[in-house]
């Protein structure tokens, strides 16, 4: 899965910089779509970001993401954010655990979401 996103001064955790915080949601977010892609609802157990360089606000960046493997329950995932040059600026690993459908109305604030397994 790939994605592009450019930080606002929202997301800024000193001058011009962005906050580790909105990097790892980043991430968690679009690994999030994987396992909703291949029909399985999941939710984070284990998230690990690694700053290489200071990410900048205001400039676009390539996300990139991908299921390493699946064991049981889980999902193994990984991802990196490229500037447009392609150089690294940080990478990320997670675990996603599967979960029932139900799992969102008994944790959230409302009826469950439907998900639609790929290709049906």
């Amino acid at each position: 899965m790939v994605a592009e996103h450019t930080f606002g001064d929202r997301h800024a955790g000193a001058p011009g910089v962005v906050h580790g915080g909105a990097v790892a949601t980043v991430f968690d977010d679009l690994f999030g779509f994987l396992p909703y892609l291949l029909g399985t609802p999941a939710v984070t157990r284990q998230l690990a970001v690694e700053y290489l360089t200071p990410v900048r606000v205001g400039v676009a960046y390539r996300l990139e993401a991908s299921v390493m493997r699946r064991e049981d329950r889980k999902f193994f995932v990984a991802g990196t954010l490229r500037d447009l040059d392609g150089r690294a600026v940080a990478s990320s690993t997670a675990v996603f655990l599967t979960v029932e459908i139900e799992h969102f109305a008994r944790h959230g604030s409302g009826s469950a979401p439907q998900v639609t397994p790929q290709g049906r």
